[in-house]
């Protein structure tokens, strides 16, 4: 009788939550509606994957070095949008949402892995063409940038030149997810969290890793709660929270990497960070960690207050850090 009342009570609760909440449709906002009319699709084992790719606008890309933008968790390609000008001068611009994020499709049986984005995005930039490029990535697209960078020793059929990271779990020793965010990844719980807290609840909580200067207003947590639930399955936050343990089991592999391709002979690949140190997941504290055990660490702290998204808080400091440090490897480059 217990667990059958328990049952009653679960299935009211979401009705409820169904009744009282908004359709969900990221295309009524005028910020996301022009980001997708200007991005494309790319068929990946039959899920269509949005990317964003500066060629829309820019005639001249064919002109200019490769940048691929790998956005964080739960967000989107979108994250990019305040940086994107002043990039697409100097840069022909891709920026994909992963499978299961943003405008792409969100399967429910699906490998939500790194190496499944990984994959996934090898195959889109093979089917453009593009076999050399830079990288900048936040958060999870950091995991997934250090994914790349491991394949680079592996087997380097492309050439990545450059790497920059901002905030993310680079090491798990240092990673500090909120307790929210270990209970979506379980299995179960995950699934129910996802089907009965209120999407402004999880608005809130995204607003948690920002600086106390730069929150997110209510129509701008709107736009990321939007995308993130637009065409979701039941277990989908449950799913993509699967690469807080893949950064456990893949420790030692993904951190080596960012040594080992510092010193390659041949096309080494220099990295630097750039750091929103009053985040809470990932600050200071990871640029302390990063400085112990990454050779010849670069690595660039924003203002005090700067918070879990550099690209989104101080974009015109990450942009300056950036261009900085391509500024110094295009110099190296030019006296080899």
């Amino acid at each position: 009788m217990d667990i059958f009342l328990i049952v009653i009570i679960f299935i009211f609760i979401i009705l409820l939550k169904k009744l009282f909440t908004p359709a969900i449709n990221p295309y009524r906002f005028p910020k996301v509606h022009s980001w997708a009319k200007q991005g494309k699709y790319f068929n990946f084992n039959g899920y269509p994957v949005f990317y964003y790719d500066s060629a829309v606008r820019d005639t001249s890309v064919a002109n200019k070095p490769t940048l691929l933008l790998l956005h964080g968790y739960p967000t989107s390609s979108l994250d990019w949008l305040y940086m994107r000008d002043e990039l697409e001068q100097r840069f022909h611009i891709i920026a994909p949402d992963y499978i299961g994020y943003g405008l792409s499709a969100k399967p429910v049986k699906f490998s939500y892995t790194i190496t499944s984005q990984v994959n996934m995005i090898e195959e889109l930039m093979n089917s453009l063409g593009l076999h050399k490029f830079h990288i900048m990535a936040h958060d999870v697209g950091d995991t997934i940038a250090q994914e790349f960078l491991a394949r680079q020793i592996d087997d380097r059929q492309y050439i990545i030149q450059s790497t920059v990271f901002l905030n993310g779990g680079l090491f798990p020793e240092t990673h500090r997810p909120f307790f929210m965010m270990k209970m979506l990844k379980t299995p179960i719980i995950g699934i129910i969290l996802q089907f009965i807290i209120p999407r402004t609840l999880f608005g809130s909580a995204i607003n948690r890793v920002f600086g106390p200067n730069t929150q997110r207003n209510q129509q701008e947590l709107n736009e990321i709660t939007h995308l993130l639930f637009f065409n979701a399955p039941y277990n989908l936050l449950q799913q993509l929270q699967c690469y807080i343990n893949e950064r456990v089991k893949n420790r030692d592999r993904w951190v080596n990497a960012m040594n080992t391709v510092q010193t390659f002979k041949k096309n080494p690949i220099p990295i630097r960070l750039i750091n929103g140190p009053i985040d809470p997941i990932s600050g200071k504290y990871m640029v302390d960690r990063y400085r112990e055990i990454i050779i010849n660490p670069d690595t660039c702290l924003l203002n005090a207050n700067i918070g879990h998204y550099p690209n989104l808080e101080d974009p015109e400091n990450t942009l300056k850090y950036f261009f900085d440090f391509h500024k110094v490897i295009s110099t190296s480059s030019l006296n080899e």
